[in-house]
């Protein structure tokens, strides 16, 4: 019993003793260690305050984020992405709609052009692409 009650006795002394130690060694790394370096000078740092009860998380989840304005933030923030989605999508498909139909494009100017084969391939591609993105 004494022997149990020594080992245990000398396993909390030595937790008790561990640190953290921080130091530099000759190519000017900066190394940290619970056990003490040889042969090096080194600085003891202290372990940090632990944080007051009420103090705040550093991160939250998108469950307990606040509402504002009476709505959620990240409620607001899907449903603007998810309408953009959905621009981006109804513009793909009549790009799309337009490079298999059409060989004469109309540009920003409202001039009209005649694109080759070559380019109405590369256009198609682009907007097949573009599909795939926000479509699905």
């Amino acid at each position: 019993m004494r022997v149990l009650l020594l080992t245990i006795m000398m396993i909390v002394a030595s937790s008790a003793s561990a640190g953290l130690y921080k130091w530099v060694d000759d190519e000017g790394n900066v190394h940290y260690s619970q056990k003490k370096p040889r042969g090096q000078q080194f600085e003891r740092l202290k372990a940090p305050a632990p944080a007051p009860e009420d103090s705040k998380p550093l991160y939250q989840s998108s469950e307990t984020n606040k509402k504002v304005g009476g709505e959620d933030t990240a409620a607001k923030e899907t449903a603007k992405n998810n309408k953009i989605r959905e621009e981006n999508c109804t513009k793909a498909k009549k790009n799309l709609n337009s490079y298999q139909v059409y060989r004469r494009i109309r540009d920003k100017d409202g001039n009209v052009t005649i694109i080759d084969d070559n380019e109405r391939a590369k256009q198609i591609k682009s907007a097949q692409d573009a599909i795939s993105q926000y479509c699905e």
